[in-house]
Parts: structure tokens; C-alpha cells; sequence
């Protein structure tokens, strides 16, 4: 590949598939490769020797070939002899069709380097599919100690990214930095090295692990120095006076009166805070963050219909079609009695143009949506106010599309995912928070148990009585698995599995969704659900945000400790609906951890979503906070949230120092704005 232009910033050559792929999924620009942090690194143990304790393990040795043995039959593999310098006889093993591609691979009387996994068999030293095969010729090429980096399911040939790796390193090299933009007491006190060090050395490490930590940490030291200069751009723009006046809430009083329920005290102090940031003309840049079925969308509703009122446009963007169909429904059942134009938009909607054009020309006044309101060609004709339900599973892109259409438009973030203060504001920046603590007075609490999986047959009993007396029941599992699941009493379940063992039991009462089907029969299933035809739901997590099930009071989750604690909490909520007592069963397999038990206790012991999301950050860190099956916090490349919360006030100094002298320093914060962001991230940036 050639770099013509040796600049870190500028897009990378090529026009492969494989370059195509990597500029899909890590952007155009060389930088951006760089900028990805290695999962692990393979230690491949250079060895002149073999001795017994190097079976099992990864080593290198170089090789002769002395000849090709084919295989005898289909089932036997072809075999390579080959020898070491010391004389030690080594097989290299292939099975399957690799005749043809073997002898032109390994030329007899040849020296190769070979990395793999030793074995030993028959008394001698074997290579099974080794991992790497280096020509004598290219030796200068191998790594002993090689980063790996998170290529899963994304077409892209590791060799090929390493190589486009160490080729950006060259560029890289040798470019000039700006001067150390970090404190020197802070420099020192971390043992830090400079920005370009420790990005070579994270690629090229001379050791195993001992320092990848402390590069990361400087890199993710950067990377939310980068964060918070862009917010600061943000937030001056953000103060100036905003054109969007709202000043009559005379339907949102209405609305209040016509509820059959009495607003809490946490839902009445939001909307009065946001109704003053409206009369002071103040951009809203506000994150509502309410427990599970605190009263959110209500909420969200009131402050829409002010909008509306004033002669705006509004947009409700929400994560999965089955949550942006029920907020269509609750908002349509209210808005209908005013005269307000609403309309859903997701992929599966037939008269997306016809809907796009009375967007366009301001006949629909609420826009309710998935991914599908990024749409190129939808264009607002008096955009007021952004409604974002659960931003935390939108891609950073996806929020920017929508945001790229009304650049100064008011903002509205709902979460029922707890965050702490501290890590809120990594996230958004100085947004403003209003926290829905208190729960409507008929809201019961809901009993949590936790039972082993051979304890299954009494939960089969306690389900039926529940649908003896009408009631209805969800059970989660993470997995969706395939067709031919079976159950099996020693083995994991799946969605498939768990289904056709429960279809045995309670026959046609049982249904189920998960991410493979179809959005049609996912939703004609859920309506069943909805209307009481089904009685049993296995699903995966796709239920955990918003659906409502009144009649629903027993949630059953296998596999519990698979999930993080704010996501088992969030599950929890879909039973909290109804008036009747409920029940969630954290049911897990015999062979759970001290520590998986820990968490699962919490859960059964606390129904405050900021309390569990406090000690689940403790117990497992960030990686794991939100779960197997979300990806909770937007995608960082260095900064762990958790593991690196601690020096975010460091952070916030350094911010202060360089912006406080914003001219001398103006190409020390452009290079790490450009760096961690380029210039489409940096368009209408609200989160990272």
C-alpha cells in the first residue's frame, strides 16, 4: 500500500474491499486506525529448542521442510516433515482440502518461522494449522509479540489490518506534535509518557502487558481532554439566545387535567424546569433520567405539546420499532383530542415519501421514529425540539444525523439507565439532569427471587396459577439459539430451546420474539401478547426498554448472572405496571460464583435503580455494567468509564488551562479534536 501523502490525517489509500471495510467500520483517515486500542497481545515464545513444558502453549521455532505426506484418506490430514536447528523432527498438520495449496505453501529444503500451538503426539512435536508462517526471506517481519485487535464479524483480514497498522505507525513517526498539553505533576505522578510514545508503544509493545495499562490510561486521558474541549465549543454556542420561543403552556395544563392519575412530585419540578428554560429562551440540553416506570414519557408528552403549540415540529426517536409503535399509540390515544398531527416512521412504514413530504411541509407535527427519521431526505420544515428515548443505544453517528437537521433546536434525553453524575457529564458534557425518583402511588413493588434451574418444575406449577387468574408472564434468556434446540436439563437455554420446551407444557399459549424474526411477526406476536391471546413470552432483552403489559406480574430470567445488574433491573420493570403483586425469578445454572451471587443479591435486595447501578459499578467494572446484549456507554476508544472516572476532575483542569490561553494553545486543541474526532464527529457533537 502507498502512503503518498505522509500525513496522519489524511485518508488512507487504497481501494481493496479489505481497505473498504476498515474505513467502514474505523473511518477514513489514518489516525482513526491508530486511535484502536488492542484487545490483547500474543506473546509467539522464539524458541531454538523445544522442550516438553512448551506443549499446549503458542511458540515459534524455524523450520526445514524435508517433505510432503498426503493423506491416505478423506478423515487423515496432510503432513509436512520438517526439522530444527537442533535436529528435532516437527509435523505440520492440516485436515481438509489443502493438497494443492500445501506443496506450493512449504517448498522442501526450505526455512520457514512457524508460530502456533505445540502439540505432541506419537512421540513427536506437531503444529495443527499453525497460526503464522513467516518466508526466510521476510523474517524481519515477525513480531514476538503481536496486538490483537476486535475484527469480529467485520471481514477483515487480521494480517492485513496489522499491516495497514504498522504502515499509519511509519506515518505517524515522523510528524511533528504539538507541545505536552497534559500537567507535568500529572505527567509524573502517572509515570506517563508522551502522546506519541505511548501510541507507539501500544502498537508495538516490547513487553507483554506490564505497560499496556499505563499507555491506555494516557490515551484515555487524551481522548476525554478531547471530550470535554469540544463540549466547551458546544456550551458557547449553546448559551446564546435561542430563537425557539415557547411561551404558552395552556395545553399542556389542559392535558394535566384531563389525566386519570396526579403527576409526582419529581414529574411536576422537571417540567416546571424545563418550562423556565423555555421562557428564558434557553437552549434545552436536558437528560431526564427516571427509574423504570417513574413516568418519563408523560413527561416528555407535556413539554412536546407546549412545543407544538408554539408552532414547532417535534421528533420522538426511540431504539426499537416495538417501543417507537407503543409510544405512537399512548402519544396518538392523548394528542388525537388536540388536533395534532402524529405519524409513525420506521423501515417497515409503506407510505414513507408521502409521510417525508408533509414532514417537509409542516403537516405532521410529531414525528415518532427508529433509525428510519435519519432518513436523507426527511427535512423539517420547523424542527423545535429532539426527543431521544435510551440515547445510549444509538451509534454516535445515528444522533448526529438527526441533530444535523436542526442545529439549534432544544434537546430532550430520557434514560431509564441510572448513571452516576460524575459519569453523566463524560458523557454529555455539562448537560442538565433532572432525576424522576418517586413512583406513581399504585405502582407495587415487585418480589425477587433466586432459584437454581433444578428447581424448575416448581416455577412450571407457579405459572400455571398464574394463568389461571389471568395473569401473564416474560421469560428472558440472552441467547436466541437455532431451530433444533432441544431442551436440555445440563446444557445453557436459548429463546428456541426454552420455547419448545415450554410449547410441550402450556401449548398454544406460548409465544416468542427475538432479533432473528421478521418486524412483522414480531409485532403481530406481541400484539397477541398484548391482547391476552398469549399468555407466556420468551424473549431476549428486546422487551427490556418501555413495553407495557399491565396484566404482566411474573418475569422470569434464566441465565441472571449473564446480564449486568442495570439491565436486569430495567427487565424487571416491564412487571411493575400492574396492581396486582408480581414476581421476578433470577434463575441461574448450579454452578454460579461467589461473586455472581453478589450481584444477583443486590438486585433481590434494592428496587432503586441508582443504588444498584452505584454498587454493580464496583462489583464488575465497566465492561460489564450494561450486559452481554448492550452496548450501554457509547463506544470509547481508550476511556473506560469506570476504571478511569478518577481523574476526570484532573481532566476538566487541564480543559481549563489550555482554553484559558485558547489562542497559544490552538494547535494543541485542534490536533486532539481532530484526532479523537474528525471533522463529520465534530459537526453537532452531544455525546462521545
Amino acid at each position: 500500500m502507498d502512503f503518498i501523502k505522509q500525513n496522519i490525517f489524511d485518508e488512507i489509500k487504497g481501494k481493496s474491499l479489505q481497505i473498504t471495510n476498515i474505513k467502514n467500520y474505523f473511518g477514513n483517515r489514518n489516525i482513526d486506525i491508530l486511535t484502536q486500542r488492542p484487545t490483547k497481545i500474543i506473546k509467539k515464545n522464539l524458541k531454538t529448542q523445544l522442550e516438553f513444558a512448551d506443549v499446549n502453549n503458542i511458540v515459534t521455532v524455524d523450520l526445514k521442510i524435508l517433505n510432503h505426506i498426503k493423506p491416505f484418506n478423506i478423515k487423515s490430514p496432510y503432513k509436512i516433515l520438517a526439522v530444527n536447528t537442533f535436529g528435532q523432527k516437527i509435523n505440520i498438520l492440516y485436515f481438509g482440502s489443502f493438497k494443492r495449496f500445501m506443496y506450493n505453501k512449504f517448498n522442501i529444503g526450505f526455512f520457514y518461522r512457524i508460530s502456533g500451538k505445540l502439540h505432541f503426539f506419537s512421540n513427536t512435536f506437531q503444529f495443527i494449522h499453525p497460526y503464522e508462517i513467516i518466508n526466510e526471506k521476510d523474517i524481519d517481519k515477525f513480531e514476538e509479540l503481536e496486538p490483537q485487535y476486535n475484527l469480529v464479524r467485520k471481514k477483515i483480514n487480521k494480517k492485513y489490518f496489522r499491516k495497514v497498522i504498522l504502515e499509519s505507525l511509519n506515518i505517524f513517526k515522523n510528524i511533528y506534535l504539538p507541545s505536552e498539553w497534559i500537567s507535568r505533576d500529572i505527567i509524573q505522578k502517572n509515570q506517563w509518557e508522551s502522546f506519541k510514545n505511548s501510541l507507539i508503544n501500544l502498537h508495538t509493545p516490547e513487553n507483554c502487558y506490564s505497560n499496556f495499562k499505563i499507555y491506555r490510561k494516557r490515551l484515555a486521558y487524551d481522548e476525554l481532554l478531547s471530550n470535554f474541549l469540544i463540549f466547551d465549543r458546544l456550551k458557547k454556542n449553546k448559551q446564546k439566545s435561542n430563537s425557539f420561543y415557547v411561551k404558552d403552556f395552556s395545553l399542556s395544563e389542559r392535558i394535566i387535567e384531563s389525566l386519570n392519575f396526579k403527576l409526582t412530585k419529581d414529574q411536576q419540578s422537571t417540567i416546571q424546569e424545563i418550562k423556565n428554560e423555555l421562557l428564558n429562551q434557553k437552549q434545552i440540553y436536558r437528560l431526564i433520567q427516571g427509574d423504570v416506570g417513574s413516568g418519563k414519557t408523560i413527561v416528555s408528552l407535556l413539554v412536546i405539546a407546549d412545543v407544538i403549540k408554539s408552532g414547532y415540529q417535534c421528533v420522538l426517536m426511540a431504539p426499537t420499532e416495538l417501543l417507537a409503535k407503543q409510544h405512537f399509540d399512548y402519544f396518538r390515544e392523548i394528542f388525537d383530542n388536540y388536533n395534532i398531527q402524529i405519524e409513525l416512521l420506521t423501515s417497515k412504514s409503506k407510505n414513507k415519501k408521502n409521510i417525508i413530504d408533509k414532514v417537509t411541509n409542516n403537516k405532521i407535527q410529531l414525528l415518532i421514529g427508529t433509525h428510519s427519521v435519519y432518513n436523507k431526505s426527511l427535512h423539517f420544515k420547523k424542527l423545535g425540539l429532539v426527543v431521544i428515548d435510551e440515547q445510549h443505544k444509538f451509534g454516535v453517528n445515528q444522533r448526529l444525523k438527526l441533530l444535523e437537521k436542526s442545529k439549534n433546536c432544544h434537546m430532550l434525553i430520557m434514560s431509564a439507565t441510572p448513571i452516576p453524575r460524575s459519569l453523566s457529564i463524560a458523557l454529555y458534557g455539562e448537560i442538565d439532569v433532572s432525576i424522576i425518583k418517586t413512583k406513581p402511588k399504585n405502582r407495587k413493588k415487585v418480589t425477587t427471587s433466586i432459584i437454581s434451574k433444578k428447581n424448575i418444575n416448581n416455577l412450571i406449577n407457579g405459572i400455571e396459577r398464574k394463568i389461571k387468574n389471568d395473569e401473564q408472564i416474560f421469560w428472558i434468556l440472552p441467547n436466541i439459539g437455532n431451530d433444533d434446540d432441544e431442551f436440555q436439563e445440563d446444557q445453557n437455554e436459548t429463546v428456541l430451546s426454552r420455547f419448545n420446551y415450554l410449547k410441550n407444557i402450556f401449548k398454544d399459549k406460548v409465544s416468542l420474539i427475538h432479533g432473528k424474526m421478521s418486524d412483522e411477526l414480531i409485532i403481530k406476536n406481541m400484539k397477541e401478547f398484548q391482547s391476552g391471546k398469549k399468555m407466556i413470552l420468551i424473549s431476549t432483552t428486546m422487551v427490556e426498554v418501555g413495553i407495557n403489559i399491565p396484566r404482566a406480574t411474573l418475569m422470569v430470567i434464566e441465565e441472571a448472572n449473564k446480564f449486568g445488574l442495570a439491565q436486569l433491573h430495567q427487565l424487571r420493570g416491564r412487571i411493575t405496571r400492574s396492581t396486582k403483586p408480581s414476581n421476578c425469578v433470577l434463575m441461574h445454572n448450579q454452578n454460579l460464583s461467589e461473586l455472581s451471587l453478589k450481584r444477583l443479591l443486590i438486585l433481590r435486595n434494592s428496587d432503586d435503580g441508582f443504588e444498584i447501578s452505584e454498587k454493580d459499578m464496583f462489583l464488575r467494572g465497566s465492561g460489564d455494567f450494561f450486559g452481554t446484549n448492550q452496548s450501554g456507554l457509547p463506544k470509547w476508544k481508550f476511556f473506560m468509564p469506570f476504571d478511569d472516572i478518577d481523574f476526570l476532575d484532573q481532566v476538566k483542569n487541564d480543559c481549563k488551562l489550555l482554553l484559558n490561553d485558547a489562542v497559544t494553545n490552538k494547535q494543541k486543541i485542534d490536533f486532539l479534536i481532530n484526532t479523537f474526532y474528525g471533522e463529520k464527529e465534530f459537526l453537532n457533537y452531544f455525546s462521545a
